[in-house]
């Protein structure tokens, strides 16, 4: 009966475990920006090592480190948390304990490739000294080898928790050290990997989070009527009511599991605040508690004659604005057929009525290019029309602009804010619009959009457009602070991610050259190994990226790092002989730029200098002295004659036109667009046609009799 008994607890005791576990979901997450700070002004934010250490001499000498994360993936339902950090060890000997301390940070804006010693305070907010949230102790003498330490305590769990509950995004940690540690008068400074060491050790954050799956709802009613949008997993749900409606609905829902109890709290009005309009529907399980939320809307009056959506050949418009009418789509030069337009009302009630374009070639008026929607409102007394105006580009050259946050640029562009003339950029669903500053603000990989500014790509587009005197397209995805490691082969973030944007922009045109701005994140002083690594992995992303989008002798050229003395080792071995490890390959010098306040960043004059730098070699490669002569001819307008009537067809530039006769009278003048096509009368006799070129005031005069 004894054994029985003690086999009965054991296997007791084993199924609560597996319960336990069963109840439970690991996950980890790595840092989305790391760094540290020491002594001066040099960002530290792509080195591999994350360094501790407490100075007695002043806090200029100490080592902090600070920690990023991105809670996006989490629930509120944390069970545990542990911040781990694999050091590289030290020798024994140190004359005081190491005790590394954890704390919370106060701003989470903060990115990796602007934090340094003299802006910390600014960019991630004054110390907090409380709470401690773990501390890690190692006895005085003690030597450590390499390997992770763990940071784990209730304090740590409940910051977490209160930060998801309070609908933050992010988390950020301070680690210092509290000691100062030296071994016979010299520091012991301890090294952490950081997420750029090629290790592979990165600093995680595991966590056990409940697994909430008995809590979850399997419907969810208005009015007895299952909310056609109710997942298990969606918690908040919108549910629109006729604009008339003055009756609260009544919700109920079921759970998904017996044993879970499910109340609601109603909704107490349908036109006040959120919260009056929200009914509550609470799912109960023991001590654990899940919330859905259901929030009423009144539909619009039947006034309302807006759309809400357009789709353009099965894929949402991106730029869609339910209060913008007009729109001009660009599609590929090897489009045929009219994109198909479908629009969706505001109010569903309302009705539309669609004209489809008839053509998309640039020789089309506008009128048979355009797409026009009629919205009626659910009463029929109001109407709105909206217009979807087709721009078939020509061929365009492509130009992919990668690096780092001197490629994606940090200085201001107020000045040049406007949109580029003839200068196209890829957007991010892979279509293209008029481009503007900032040119990175459509990269997948960039740090956050405030901190994006003028970069090299604008004046490199500029320039360059101006030379050919046709469209061009851009590429823009460069990310502050990233290392080579993350752009040199697939299965790399940032290569992964650029190549997939480079082969959309591959619809409308060839890519015609790589320009690369990277290297910060890598420079080692003194470190030649460093240095032959980095032109091995520069050397393997080019013949990568060249391979992918199928161009063996894709052009590249690379930019040489800030005049600040550390580079000048990194300039010297790995940038200024690129052509000799990589084919097809040049660089440009950064002589004469000048840096921000930050001291890491090119200032505005020093960034359109490099821009154009980076063209002039594009067309001393790729142009001059080779096709663009041919180029400029054929694209100078086209006139088709019919009887007395004449056909421009303006192929480059916007022109200024003027037609006269044999005594000097002027019978027509008109800007013609860019790529726009008129038609008109001429009375019988010797016409004079002449036209200048509205980018470059070139002026080219032609005559033509019309019997």
């Amino acid at each position: 009966m004894r054994k029985f008994i003690i086999l009965s607890l054991f296997l007791f005791i084993v199924f609560e475990l597996v319960n336990l576990k069963a109840q439970t979901i690991t996950k980890k997450l790595y840092p989305l920006d790391d760094t540290y700070t020491y002594s001066d002004n040099t960002i530290r934010g792509m080195e591999p090592f994350l360094r501790t250490y407490h100075s007695t001499a002043g806090s200029q000498f100490r080592r902090i480190s600070y920690i990023k994360f991105d809670l996006l993936t989490l629930s509120p339902f944390i069970q545990s948390a542990k911040l781990r950090l694999y050091t590289s060890g030290f020798s024994a000997g140190g004359d005081n304990a190491h005790q590394f301390d954890l704390y919370p940070v106060k701003l989470n804006s903060w990115a990796e490739d602007d934090v340094t010693f003299i802006n910390y305070i600014d960019k991630v907010g004054a110390d907090i000294t409380t709470p401690l949230l773990a501390s890690y102790i190692v006895p005085a003498g003690a030597a450590f080898t390499a390997q992770y330490i763990e940071f784990n305590s209730a304090a740590l769990t409940q910051i977490l928790t209160d930060s998801l509950s309070a609908g933050k995004r992010y988390i950020s940690f301070r680690l210092r050290e509290k000691n100062a540690v030296k071994n016979a008068n010299a520091a012991v400074v301890v090294d952490f990997h950081s997420k750029e060491h090629t290790s592979g050790f990165s600093p995680e954050l595991v966590l056990e989070e409940k697994n909430i799956d008995q809590l979850k709802a399997s419907d969810i009613k208005v009015n007895n009527v299952m909310i056609t949008s109710f997942s298990e997993s969606k918690y908040r749900n919108t549910f629109r009511l006729p604009w008339n409606e003055t009756v609260i609905p009544t919700v109920t829902a079921t759970a998904k599991y017996p044993g879970t109890t499910v109340s609601v709290v109603q909704a107490t009005n349908i036109t006040g605040t959120e919260a009056q309009r929200t009914a509550k529907v609470s799912l109960q399980n023991g001590t654990d508690i899940l919330v859905y939320s259901v929030i009423f809307e009144l539909l619009p009056p039947p006034t309302d004659a807006r759309l809400s959506e357009i789709t353009i050949d099965g894929k949402p418009y991106e730029f869609f604005n339910i209060n913008t009418a007009n729109y001009t789509v660009f599609v590929p030069y090897s489009s045929t057929q009219v994109p198909l337009v479908t629009p969706k009302t505001y109010d569903p009630f309302a009705s539309f009525q669609i004209t489809s374009a008839t053509a998309i070639d640039a020789a089309s008026s506008a009128v048979s290019r355009t797409t026009s929607i009629i919205v009626t409102s659910a009463n029929g007394a109001e109407t709105k029309t909206y217009s979807v105006l087709f721009e078939r580009l020509p061929e365009l050259d492509i130009v992919l602009a990668i690096g780092q946050s001197n490629m994606s640029g940090r200085a201001p562009y107020d000045d040049v804010a406007g949109p580029m003339n003839n200068v196209f950029l890829l957007t991010p669903l892979g279509e293209m619009e008029i481009s503007a500053n900032p040119m990175n603000k459509y990269s997948n990989i960039r740090k956050d959009l405030s901190v994006q500014g003028l970069g090299p790509s604008y004046t490199c587009a500029t320039k360059l457009q101006n030379y050919l005197s046709r469209p061009i397209g851009f590429v823009v995805n460069a990310q502050g602070g990233s290392s080579i490691t993350a752009w040199y082969q697939a299965g790399q973030p940032n290569y992964d991610a650029s190549i997939s944007r480079a082969k959309e922009a591959q619809r409308f045109g060839k890519i015609k050259a790589i320009i690369w701005h990277q290297g910060s994140a890598d420079n080692s002083a003194g470190l030649l190994d460093n240095f032959v690594s980095y032109k091995t992995n520069l050397s393997k992303m080019v013949q990568n990226i060249r391979t992918d989008l199928n161009d063996p002798d894709l052009l590249f050229i690379c930019g040489e790092l800030s005049e600040r003395p550390e580079f000048d080792q990194f300039t010297s071995i790995v940038i200024q002989p690129v052509s000799t490890y990589i084919s097809n390959s040049d660089y440009v010098v950064t002589d004469g730029t000048n840096l921000l306040s930050d001291g890491l960043h090119f200032d505005e004059p020093s960034v359109k200098l490099l821009g154009e730098r980076y063209a002039e070699k594009i067309i001393d490669k790729l142009y001059k002295n080779t096709e663009i002569e041919s180029v400029k001819k054929k694209e100078m307008p086209l006139y088709t004659q019919e009887g007395n009537q004449l056909k421009i067809q303006n192929k480059g530039n916007a022109i200024l036109l003027r037609i006269s006769d044999l005594i000097g009278h002027i019978v027509f003048e008109q800007k013609i667009n860019s790529y726009e096509t008129i038609v008109f009368t001429l009375k019988k006799g010797m016409n004079i046609i002449s036209y200048s070129n509205l980018n470059n005031g070139e002026k080219t005069t032609t005559k033509l009799f019309i019997l």
